[in-house]
C-alpha cells in the first residue's frame, strides 16, 4: 500500500488480502424472487455468480454471462432491456459512471451492476 495523489494505492495483491482479512460481512441478499423471471433467479444462484457488496460487473459482461448460461440449461433468454429491468428488480443496482474503465485504449465500460460479479472459471 502506497500513498499517491491524497490517495491509498493498492496493489492486487494486498488488495486482496486486504478484502479478505476483512471482518464485516458483506454478503448480498436478493429480493423479490418471486416477482422476476426464473431464468434470471436461476442464473443469480448459479455457480458463475457471486454476489458481494463490494463487487461491480460490466452489464455487457453480465448480459453475454447470462445468454451463454441459458444456451447451456436450454432456457429462452431474455432480451438486454427485461433483463436489465428483472436486476434491478432483483435488487442489483444499474449505475452510470464514468469510472469503469477497462484501460487506456481498452473499451470503455461505463455502465456496470452493483453486488454482483463474475466467477472466472
Amino acid at each position: 500500500m502506497s500513498w499517491y495523489r491524497g490517495r491509498y494505492v493498492f496493489t492486487k495483491r494486498n488488495l486482496a488480502q486486504w478484502m479478505a482479512a476483512s471482518n464485516k460481512d458483506y454478503h448480498f441478499r436478493v429480493r423479490h424472487k418471486d416477482q422476476a423471471d426464473k431464468t434470471v433467479v436461476s442464473f443469480v444462484y448459479s455457480d458463475q455468480v457471486k454476489k458481494d457488496r463490494r463487487l461491480y460487473c460490466a452489464c455487457r459482461v453480465l448480459y453475454d454471462h447470462y445468454q451463454e448460461y441459458c444456451q447451456q440449461q436450454e432456457l429462452t433468454p431474455l432480451n438486454n432491456h427485461n433483463f436489465k429491468r428483472n436486476m434491478e428488480l432483483l435488487g442489483f443496482i444499474y449505475q452510470k459512471h464514468h469510472r469503469f474503465y477497462v484501460g487506456y485504449y481498452g473499451n470503455k465500460v461505463t455502465t456496470a451492476y452493483k453486488n454482483i460479479g463474475i466467477v472466472k472459471q
